[in-house]
């Protein structure tokens, strides 16, 4: 019997992994902390981190009497791929495994650890994303078009983040994870919106989300997430510019530690502890859209990056052009894009139907309304 992966929404709320340690020289160093989960390894990795971590891990894994297995994969994070490596025989006796990399390389090494009903200890070769300390994994089709979102049964175990390694990684990937960190805040005004007024990014929309009202009792939860995304947006808006200049270092300084901390952990607690709700609204369905309708050149990008430029049509959609307009030149002046047209892609009238007819069909424009849908129309061109 092939094995039925978790779809549907848990219950229990998931705050975070279940062990955090962000240090130098982490990786070669990490046999304690694997160990305290298992003693078969597999070590999950793409052609980029296998060169980066595999050495010094496996090393360190050998030293304390471990013999792990590897697994390269360089492709999308996909359940039929997954499953095909379990029929292979490649998770028979593992007990952890190890996905050291990217999103897509972490997404698929839980989406194997669940196959093979073992644990997960989260390597990130950089802070372009949150996976590493949330149990979810967003998966595709061996295209690259997003299939659903699997929701898995076990916190992510550890989360071990070698900043030796991130002190050095590209600068994009910093901007990318500290931008989808950020657009947490201004995706939950979306939410408060239809509390106060029931139309999204009318006059009730505060500038730190902390609106309260009848409709919002019960709420507490979503309450204090709100909190942990107002600390993040202020603290990473207002040190990412040192963050990045700091990676020309090369060397964890106190910023860079910040940064990268906010952007994996504050972004991660955000998401659990809210159980996901009320948290994303049009920045993260912009990079659904560019999955759907440009999925390769959506491929060639990370999630961080795209949910920025949905975040430039976020605020556009608040009416805030002054402030998307000021995040579309700080996005180029980091060298990442901030429209259609950046990307190389087309951008008449006619691909800004289509986006807005994608997003119209959201059921976050859905709850706002048909008074919303102006709103979106009047947004679409600083994107278009």
């Amino acid at each position: 019997m092939r094995h039925s992966f978790p779809f549907s929404p848990d219950p229990a709320l998931k705050f975070g992994c279940g062990r955090y340690r962000q240090e130098e020289r982490l990786l070669e160093n990490c046999a304690e902390e694997v160990a305290r989960f298992g003693r078969r390894p597999l070590f999950v990795c793409d052609a980029t981190s296998r060169s980066i971590a595999w050495e010094k891990v496996s090393a360190s894994l050998h030293a304390a009497g471990m013999e792990p297995r590897l697994l390269v994969h360089d492709g999308f994070c996909n359940l039929d791929d997954a499953q095909a490596r379990a029929d292979e025989g490649a998770l028979d006796g593992i007990d952890v495994v190890i996905g050291c990399g990217g999103g897509v390389v972490i997404d698929f090494a839980k989406c194997l650890a669940d196959l093979a009903g073992a644990l997960v200890v989260a390597m990130p070769t950089s802070s372009a994303q949150c996976c590493a300390f949330t149990p979810i994994a967003v998966c595709y089709t061996r295209e690259g078009r997003y299939f659903k979102t699997a929701l898995f049964r076990r916190e992510i175990a550890a989360a071990l983040l070698d900043m030796t390694v991130l002190s050095r990684q590209p600068r994009r990937l910093l901007v990318a994870g500290a931008l989808d960190a950020m657009a947490k805040k201004i995706e939950i005004e979306f939410w408060n919106a239809l509390d106060g007024s029931g139309s999204a990014g009318g006059p009730a929309v505060l500038p730190h989300g902390r609106a309260r009202s009848a409709a919002r009792a019960g709420l507490a939860p979503v309450r204090i997430a709100e909190l942990v995304a107002d600390f993040i947006y202020e603290d990473l808006d207002r040190d990412l510019d040192a963050a990045v200049a700091d990676l020309s270092k090369g060397e964890p300084t106190p910023v860079l530690r910040d940064v990268v901390f906010s952007s994996i952990v504050g972004a991660g607690i955000v998401s659990g502890i809210s159980g996901g709700k009320r948290q994303t609204a049009l920045a993260h369905r912009f990079y659904f859209f560019m999955r759907a309708r440009h999925p390769a050149r959506a491929a060639s990008l990370t999630h961080g990056e795209l949910v920025a430029i949905g975040l430039v049509l976020q605020l556009a959609y608040y009416g805030r052009f002054g402030e998307a307009e000021a995040l579309a030149a700080r996005l180029r002046g980091w060298g990442l894009a901030a429209s259609m047209s950046d990307l190389g892609l087309p951008h008449d009238e006619a691909d800004a139907d289509a986006c807005f007819d994608f997003l119209a069909a959201t059921r976050e424009m859905k709850a706002a309304g048909e008074a919303a849908l102006p709103r979106l129309r009047q947004a679409l061109p600083i994107l278009f």
